[in-house]
């Protein structure tokens, strides 16, 4: 399998960092100057998510709107840069890996420190959620592949075939995300099923079609509620924590106190149940709503 260009990688963190570099020069000092607006790309969880956070801007009395469907990473990065939107909820891991591609961090609050410590000028982030969308290797309950088996140690093996769901996982990331870790030396594994949807996936890992699956521990939906999740005890894969990115100057103190407050009420579980909610027709901001009612937020 063709590893990913490294030049690439380098190009794409530099054009997005080049990009984002003048923020700060077009961000306006008064909070009241702009409307709030919260971006989403064309993910079901980045959707969900702009509305939880959206939700609980209102929740300070916040006028906000949400923008939906902006695309990748890039353009909705591009749309914070340009002042079309106010903030984006995204995940610590991807945003640390567009910001510096160079670092090894893997752990939650290493993670965090370094991208704090990468965000061009202009840019925050507030706290992060325990909730993450973190690539993980599930089994099925029961399943031999479990006995005590570590990412790392299954990672290695040579006699496996891993599972992904299209759009979800890529190959090459459960590959290559990992090469950061100094405990992790490499796959051996080459034998990838690639499926159309998450039920899909469970039903061929039941029937012994695949050893495991590689999945977003939220993005997946509550189906991974019946899988073990393999322990990764040397944080092969990187901390991908939900996270608010803000233009600085913009927000009012209570605004950013509903960032700390999400953060402290967001589990994994919760939106890998939203997910599902969502993908069976609610709209998102439906299911958000009632999160935030069910919390008084």
């Amino acid at each position: 399998m063709t590893v990913r260009s490294s030049v690439l990688v380098a190009a794409l963190t530099m054009s997005i960092a080049g990009l984002l570099g003048g923020c700060s020069a077009g961000a306006s000092t008064d909070p009241a100057s702009r409307p709030i607006v919260v971006g989403a790309g064309s993910t079901d969880l980045s959707q969900l998510l702009a509305q939880i956070y959206a939700g609980g801007l209102r929740s300070t009395g916040t006028d906000v709107e949400v923008k939906e469907d902006l695309g990748d990473r890039a353009d909705y990065l591009a749309a914070l840069d340009r002042g079309e939107v106010t903030m984006v909820p995204d995940l610590t891991g991807d945003l640390l890996r567009t910001f510096d591609a160079t670092s090894s961090a893997t752990e939650a609050e290493d993670v965090y420190t370094e991208l704090n410590r990468s965000l061009p000028a202009g840019l925050s982030v507030g706290d992060y959620a325990t909730a993450e969308d973190r690539l993980a290797i599930a089994v099925a309950s029961g399943n031999a592949v479990d006995d005590g088996t570590t990412v790392a140690e299954f990672l290695r093996r040579s006699d496996v075939t891993v599972g992904t769901v299209e759009g979800e996982v890529h190959p090459m990331d459960v590959r290559t995300e990992g090469v950061g870790s100094p405990s992790f030396t490499g796959a051996g594994f080459s034998e990838f099923m690639v499926y159309p949807d998450a039920q899909f996936a469970v039903d061929e890992l039941n029937s012994g079609a695949v050893d495991a699956l590689a999945i977003r521990t939220a993005s997946f939906g509550p189906l991974a509620k019946d899988l073990t999740t393999l322990p990764d005890d040397d944080s092969v894969y990187p901390a991908q924590n939900v996270v608010p990115l803000y233009s600085n100057g913009v927000l009012e103190e209570s605004a950013l106190e509903s960032f700390s407050v999400v953060a402290g009420e967001l589990t994994t579980a919760d939106l890998a149940d939203m997910i599902g909610e969502v993908r069976s027709g609610v709209p998102s901001g439906e299911v958000a709503g009632r999160w935030l009612g069910e919390r008084n937020l």
